[in-house]
């Protein structure tokens, strides 16, 4: 068991990789970032709604599951995880990009889904539609975490392709299935090669 004090501090590198990754490689290139956001972005589309509000209510029954399925401390760690990661795009909204589509999208899908990874290492998520990927692994393990955010995101980029163009929704398609086995390979980097075949997100209370 890790002390909150490791823990949090894979969590604040994680987000910073998740930030740079976005702001380095995704943004210039206009990579749709998936997730939660994106089904936030969706619903204003129809409803006079502030995004922030519906981003926060679309929150609040997935920290609930994530409670309820996995743990007290897998949600504080999620609550940190999440506030990070906006302090981090916030402190490097900044940064030069590198304006590149291709490599953008390799790019961004390898460094994001290695910071999601060290997230997950650390009992924690960025929120959203992680949560979402973790608390299904526990109830069907034989799907990986970095599969179930690959299928998750790429439904919500499908539906996001009838607001955008068909050129950034494939390379945001892309970018996701890297980030995804990027997640996988990561979690199971150091692990035992006779067990199990990724690091999982443990239950605690």
């Amino acid at each position: 068991m890790k002390s909150v004090g490791k823990e949090w501090g894979m969590i604040l590198a994680g987000t910073a990789l998740v930030a740079l990754a976005y702001y380095l490689f995704m943004q210039p290139n206009e990579i749709t970032a998936p997730g939660l956001g994106g089904v936030a972005v969706l619903i204003s589309y129809f409803l006079p709604i502030s995004l922030g509000l519906i981003y926060f209510l679309l929150n609040v029954p997935l920290f609930l599951l994530g409670y309820r399925f996995v743990g007290r401390r897998f949600v504080i760690n999620s609550l940190v995880g999440m506030l990070s990661l906006s302090l981090f795009l916030w402190l490097f909204e900044s940064l030069p990009g590198w304006h590149q589509a291709v490599a953008g999208t390799l790019l961004g899908g390898i460094v994001s889904g290695a910071g999601i990874a060290l997230v997950l290492r650390a009992e924690g998520t960025t929120g959203g539609v992680d949560i979402a990927c973790v608390v299904l692994n526990k109830i069907w393990p034989a799907f990986t975490i970095g599969k179930m955010m690959i299928a998750m995101n790429a439904l919500i980029v499908i539906a996001s392709g009838l607001v955008s163009d068909v050129l950034h929704s494939l390379f945001t398609l892309i970018s996701l299935v890297v980030a995804g086995k990027a997640v996988d390979v990561f979690m199971a980097w150091g692990q035992p090669k006779g067990g199990e075949s990724q690091a999982k997100v443990s239950t605690t209370n």
